[in-house]
């Protein structure tokens, strides 16, 4: 091969190797800079676009919960939406209630209904849900509602604090054994019916907003 083959086949490859470098990436593609992280946000901090599953504002405030035995946990919480509406009675009429969770200040289980599950080898289980229930706000005013606290999504507490994560209740699963004593070993019903004001130790029977 003389000089001259040799410099068109050199410069045969050189247009090859631009035509290839072209289409491989086009001349008008930008390199992409790597994202940069997002900040984690500071414990507590609110978030507006941040909910739960239920579609509430997810916002962090500061609960006490005094338990069945005295015991009391202070924490953080999470997921209770703006506030609730109840129902209750006033002088034999009954209202509906809205208050925003500032306004309140406890809310307090009165007694528990005990509702029959199944029939199980050794007795009968009831579940024991909260039924008469004061709802009492900071400016004083105090409400009695008698249909405990499903309907505001009181059943299940998360609370967080220094120690860790807990999940707290505010009823409880029992099995009365057929010669009437009770599995949680709480004495048997003072008055005829499922009602009963008393409750297992490590139940809450009042919470408390700061």
């Amino acid at each position: 091969m003389d000089k001259r083959q040799f410099m068109i086949r050199l410069n045969q490859n050189r247009l090859f190797l631009i035509l290839l470098i072209t289409f491989s990436f086009p001349l008008w593609a930008d390199p992409k800079l790597p994202k940069e992280p997002l900040s984690p946000g500071f414990p507590g901090e609110e978030k507006k676009e941040d909910r739960d599953a239920r579609g509430d504002t997810k916002r962090s405030v500061v609960q006490t919960l005094t338990l069945c035995d005295g015991r009391t946990v202070r924490g953080e919480t999470e997921g209770l939406g703006t506030g609730i509406s109840f129902q209750h009675l006033r002088d034999g009429i009954e209202y509906k209630k809205t208050l925003k969770w500032e306004e309140v200040e406890s809310v307090r289980i009165d007694s528990w209904e005990l509702k029959q599950k199944k029939e199980e080898k050794k007795g009968i289980s009831y579940e024991a849900l909260p039924k008469k229930v004061r709802i009492r706000t900071r400016s004083g005013e105090t409400f009695y509602k008698e249909t405990g606290l499903s309907d505001l999504k009181l059943l299940n507490l998360v609370i967080q604090n220094q120690n860790g994560t807990a999940n707290l209740f505010t009823y409880w699963i029992d099995l009365k054994f057929e010669n009437g004593a009770w599995y949680s070993g709480l004495p048997a019903l003072k008055k005829e019916g499922l009602v009963r004001e008393d409750c297992l130790k490590d139940v809450v029977r009042m919470i408390e907003w700061e």
